[in-house]
């Protein structure tokens, strides 16, 4: 720690403090994350181990970069990032802030450019929402809190279905799958992409259940036509039911989304995970290519 000056509390992540603070050499100014041992006697905190590993994978123009990384007398782990600016839970949540179709682009653009990323590498973020999206002064957003990330891909993998924060968890994991994929951030990137047109989160549970019966308000209840085997999955074979509903049409929720947004935004929140769209083919959307153009990230406005 004696090569960085301290310079302000910036918050709190998954798994610890993040302080803003100068590197002395350079004058550069970084974000530092201390992550305390849980058990100092058992030794270095195994989730910082990970994210270290993982983010030493990349080095892409929206995933955060992983500057340096230390440890302390006290059995902590310091991982220092690059600065950022804002992010985009803090956008969407300042009014003053226009955000245009054509900025709603930009942003999952470059979302999806960073999860493609992730899933050509086999690595699960499991934590996307919008204050993990952040922005450099230059708009570049960054991807970031790599803290429940996990490497997937090889058969019968088990995972926590606890994973993912409520409003952005898929409905796979909140009827117990211990064994999911990259459709599962699929739903997140959905559920973001909802919330930047609708400028509200779309899908607002308070609990697991009331989550599930959220989703089920809007896609209609999971049946043999639109999820094949959910009903292998753990709390469907405990006997948990739900009474029949249909789905709303999106034209009626997303009222000023124009028609390709519509049409992507379908093609990702999909109740059977085997049907949602990859971060690939997402990119290859014709959404894309309409008008209006991406906003230049030069352009946008992160600020009021």
């Amino acid at each position: 720690m004696e090569n960085y000056k301290v310079l302000s509390a910036l918050g709190q992540g998954t798994w610890g403090v993040v302080h803003k603070a100068e590197q002395k050499l350079s004058g550069r100014v970084v974000a530092i994350k201390k992550i305390k041992s849980e058990r100092p006697e058992e030794g270095v905190n195994f989730t910082a181990v990970r994210e270290i590993k993982l983010l030493r994978e990349f080095r892409h123009e929206n995933i955060v970069e992983l500057v340096d990384c230390f440890t302390t007398p006290d059995q902590a782990v310091c991982l220092v990032y690059e600065c950022a600016f804002t992010d985009l839970e803090k956008i969407l949540g300042n009014k003053s802030i226009s955000i245009s179709l054509a900025d709603t682009k930009q942003h999952l653009l470059s979302l999806l450019r960073a999860i493609s990323a992730c899933h050509d590498r086999w690595i699960l973020h499991r934590d996307l929402k919008p204050d993990n999206m952040l922005f450099l002064e230059d708009g570049t957003m960054k991807l970031a809190d790599f803290g429940l990330a996990r490497m997937h891909g090889t058969p019968k993998t088990r995972l926590s279905p606890q994973a993912i924060t409520l409003w952005y968890k898929p409905p796979e994991l909140l009827l117990g799958a211990s064994e999911y994929s990259s459709s599962a951030d699929m739903w997140s990137v959905g559920c973001i992409f909802a919330e930047l047109l609708l400028r509200r989160p779309f899908l607002q549970g308070q609990t697991d259940l009331s989550q599930l019966d959220t989703i089920f308000t809007v896609f209609g209840t999971p049946n043999e036509t639109n999820w094949a085997d959910f009903q292998t999955l753990p709390l469907c074979t405990r006997g948990l039911e739900w009474d029949e509903t249909t789905a709303i049409p999106f034209d009626e929720i997303f009222t000023a989304a124009p028609k390709d947004a519509i049409s992507l935004l379908r093609s990702i929140l999909v109740l059977d995970p085997n049907m949602r769209f990859t971060a690939t083919q997402c990119l290859s959307h014709p959404y894309f290519s309409n008008d209006p153009v991406p906003t230049l990230k030069e352009k946008l406005v992160l600020t009021a």
